[in-house]
């Protein structure tokens, strides 16, 4: 049971050793629980009610417990190590998932020295699936010691304290990697006997996640060149500013990348140049002011159909970026900088879907976004058009049918009539997101 992290919900402190007995188990899970390292496993006594179980004790062992593939020790805040004769090189021979999360009272030297006897155990070399988060890890056991871990899958290492990462190297293909909340500084490869450095291998990875981190680089661990290609890699909420071995960095290899909330002044040109096969961009929050003609140009740009610049400072877009590199864009949002005339370069598009430009200012906060951009209606694919929090005035331009998601809110100045496709409001076919306090003229239903 999931619950407040130190929480009880048992008063469970100690386990007989006779469950050793149980050669047929398949899962322990403990959780939420007083239970202590001392007396984690209870001897027999010679007084019990089982006499039989006294006698065999000694020659019970972890290693015959050969289908018990999935461990759980969660939330049990009093321990100060694991229990790790269940993990030595005696103890369970086939475990394939381990879940240590949650245990605040191991300190971090404590947690590696574990990390470091589970790799060294009877199964460190089969275990799959790996759950670290919430506890107090620093740092990771080193390489001669990970590269030994070729099973591992998944990672998940979350809310820790972890400074420093050592690399798992080429033969350890991870899937999912979530290093999300910890003080990374740095992501460091090992080399291989191809030239390049390894954090691990990434031929079989589906998603790497280390946001809320101290990253100053985008770290060159990945290949756009890869045959495998991720689902996501997440850096977001770092300090990240540029990308470790500039223009020689080898991109990403994946359909999301997300860079927010870092210290990007300038479109990341070189996941484009090196071929990076990304569908999904986010580089909200950036405090980015432009975006550099040719910037956005790669053998692959076209594969790019979601594209978030909010937050930012931008003032203009390139001119050569959009139907040329980038046809197939769905969506793009620019809410939240400072364009004071209508950026139209992305309507050269003939399949973009989604307009985001909301609450455009400059630097004194004043609303810079001032005149509608007429002819916005023959836009052919557009359907959802959000420009809210801005200062559009008189509007006398075609309004289209069409657009499902019309939003216009917090435009104080507005007037507008919505006559040809109030019908389309009343029935329910379109939804206008406005206040009632504006000019809108043409369809006192909205008045209501």
């Amino acid at each position: 049971k999931d619950v407040q992290f130190g929480k009880k919900t048992n008063q469970i402190k100690g386990i007989s050793r006779a469950m050793m007995r149980l050669t047929k188990l398949q899962q322990f899970y403990i959780a939420n629980s007083p239970i202590t390292v001392d007396s984690f496993f209870v001897d027999v006594k010679e007084d019990t009610a089982y006499p039989k179980f006294y006698e065999e004790q000694a020659d019970w062992s972890w290693s015959n417990m050969e289908v018990l593939t999935d461990v759980e020790i969660y939330n049990c805040a009093n321990l100060t190590s694991l229990p790790m004769e269940m993990f030595d090189e005696d103890g369970l021979p086939e475990l394939q998932s381990l879940n240590i999360a949650c245990n605040s009272g191991i300190e971090a030297d404590s947690l590696r020295d574990n990390w470091i006897g589970i790799i060294d155990g009877n199964s460190g070399d089969r275990l799959q699936l790996l759950y670290m988060g919430y506890n107090k890890l620093e740092e990771f056991p080193p390489y001669e010691k990970l590269c030994k871990m070729v099973k591992l899958a998944l990672l998940d290492c979350t809310n820790n304290n972890i400074k420093t990462l050592h690399p798992f190297g080429k033969n350890v293909n991870l899937t999912k990697v979530y290093l999300d909340n910890n003080e990374i500084e740095e992501i460091p490869g090992h080399p291989e006997e191809d030239g390049y450095k390894y954090f691990f291998g990434y031929y079989d990875v589906e998603l790497f996640s280390c946001t809320n981190n101290k990253l100053k680089l985008v770290p060159d661990v990945f290949n756009a060149k890869s045959v495998n290609i991720m689902a996501s890699v997440d850096f977001s909420y770092n300090l990240i500013k540029g990308f470790e071995n500039g223009d020689q960095h080898r991109g990403i290899n994946a359909v999301t990348v997300s860079l927010s909330y870092n210290r990007l002044e300038e479109m990341p040109a070189v996941l484009f140049k090196t071929g990076s096969p990304m569908t999904t961009l986010v580089l909200s929050g950036n405090g980015m002011k432009r975006i550099p003609e040719g910037s956005m140009t790669g053998k692959y740009s076209h594969y790019l159909q979601t594209l978030d610049l909010s937050y930012n400072k931008l003032t203009d877009l390139p001119k050569d970026l959009w139907s040329s590199n980038i046809p197939y864009l769905y969506g793009i949002d620019l809410s939240y900088n400072c364009f004071e005339e209508f950026p139209y370069e992305p309507l050269d598009g003939a399949y973009l879907t989604t307009f985001g430009l909301r609450h455009q200012r400059d630097e004194q906060g004043n609303r810079t976004l001032k005149i509608w951009p007429t002819g916005l209606y023959t836009c052919p694919s557009l359907v959802a058009v959000y420009f809210g929090e801005n200062d559009l005035r008189k509007i006398e331009d075609t309004i289209s049918p069409y657009w499902r998601y019309f939003e216009i809110k917090g435009n104080s100045n507005i007037s507008i009539d919505l006559s040809s496709v109030c019908d389309y409001y009343r029935l329910g076919y379109n939804l206008l997101i406005y206040d009632k306090t504006q000019d809108i003229r043409g369809c006192d239903y909205l008045k209501e």
